[in-house]
Order: C-alpha cells, then sequence, then structure tokens
C-alpha cells in the first residue's frame, strides 16, 4: 500500500515540476493559462486513476487470480481427460491388436457348436426314425390281428349260416319238438 501511494505521490510531483517548468519558459499570458489547464488535466487524470485503483484494484486482483484459478484446474481437467483418453485409446489398441485371434476363436466355437447341433439333430431324427418304424410295425401287427378277427368272424358267420342252413333243410318237425324239450329240461334242472 505504501508503494502505491509513494509511486502516486512521485508522479504528482513530476506532474507539478513539469508544469513549472513550462510555465517558467511561456511566460504569464495566454500560454500560461493553458498549461495551467493541462497540469489540472493531469492532475485529475492521476487522482482519477488513483480512485480507481483504490476502488477497483483489489476486485481486480481477486478476478484475475480466480480467473488464474479456473484456468489451471481446466488445464488440470484438461491433462486428465488427455491422460484418460490415450489409456482409452491404448485399450482399443490392444483389443483391435487380438481382433483377429478373438474373430478365429469365436468362428472355431460357432463351428463346433454347429457341428454339436447337427449330431443332435441327427440322433433325434434316428431316434425319431426308430420310434416310427416300431409304431408302423405295431400298427401292421394290429392291422394283420384285427384282420384275422374279421376273417375269423366272418368264416364263423358264414359256417354259422351253413350249418344253420343245413340243418333247417334236413331238420324234421320231430326233430325241432326233441331239441326244445332237451332244452327245456336242462334248463329246468340247472334252476
Amino acid at each position: 500500500m505504501k508503494r502505491q501511494y509513494r509511486l502516486i505521490s512521485l508522479l504528482l510531483f513530476i506532474a507539478l515540476v513539469a508544469s513549472t517548468a513550462c510555465f517558467a519558459s511561456e511566460g504569464s499570458g495566454e500560454g500560461g493559462r493553458q498549461i495551467w489547464d493541462m497540469v489540472w488535466r493531469v492532475i485529475n487524470f492521476f487522482i482519477l486513476g488513483a480512485l480507481l485503483w483504490k476502488l477497483l484494484a483489489d476486485k481486480i486482483k481477486k478476478y484475475f487470480g480466480d480467473r488464474r484459478v479456473e484456468i489451471a484446474e481446466m488445464l488440470e481437467e484438461a491433462d486428465k481427460a488427455k491422460i484418460d483418453a490415450e489409456q482409452q485409446y491404448a485399450e482399443y489398441q490392444r483389443k483391435l491388436e487380438n481382433i483377429e485371434q478373438d474373430i478365429k476363436e469365436i468362428r472355431e466355437a460357432i463351428m463346433g457348436e454347429l457341428e454339436n447341433e447337427k449330431i443332435r439333430i441327427i440322433e433325434e431324427g434316428k431316434a425319431a426314425a426308430e420310434r416310427i418304424v416300431e409304431q408302423a410295425k405295431w400298427s401292421a401287427e394290429q392291422e394283420v390281428v384285427k384282420a384275422k378277427n374279421t376273417l375269423r368272424n366272418q368264416v364263423v358267420d358264414m359256417a354259422g349260416d351253413m350249418a344253420a342252413s343245413l340243418v333247417t333243410k334236413s331238420m324234421t318237425p320231430d326233430d325241432q319238438k326233441r331239441i326244445v324239450e332237451e332244452y327245456l329240461d336242462k334248463v329246468v334242472k340247472e334252476n
């Protein structure tokens, strides 16, 4: 603070000496008034400068100090971001270097899975074919049994029809009477 007052005092002294020297050489006429006018303007300028310095010096110092800190923080953040970006770049470079090997490994894994899937599908197809063959055999056997039963029933029906026609042709009324009596005796004995 003392330094500021010394500087202001020195500047005022220089301005007064310069104005006095000018006044002395010119004389006291019209030129003298112009010199005093000039001196007062210089004095007013230095007073205004001193007042502004007094009122605004702390704020200006604080502003530039804060700005310096802000710029330092921004530079520090930029350095950190640069370091992070370089690390990411290095990581991506490592990944790119290994990408061919990774692609080869993935391709081999997929081919292995496809081969396993192919084998599984073939095995399932064989199992399904065996089931179909077994089912067809069983169905064929059932059809044979059904056909045999149908033929047997037809033969029995035909034999029954033939026997009935033979019996009716060869049976006399006395035979019919005798059969009915035998049947009735048999029913009576069972009850």
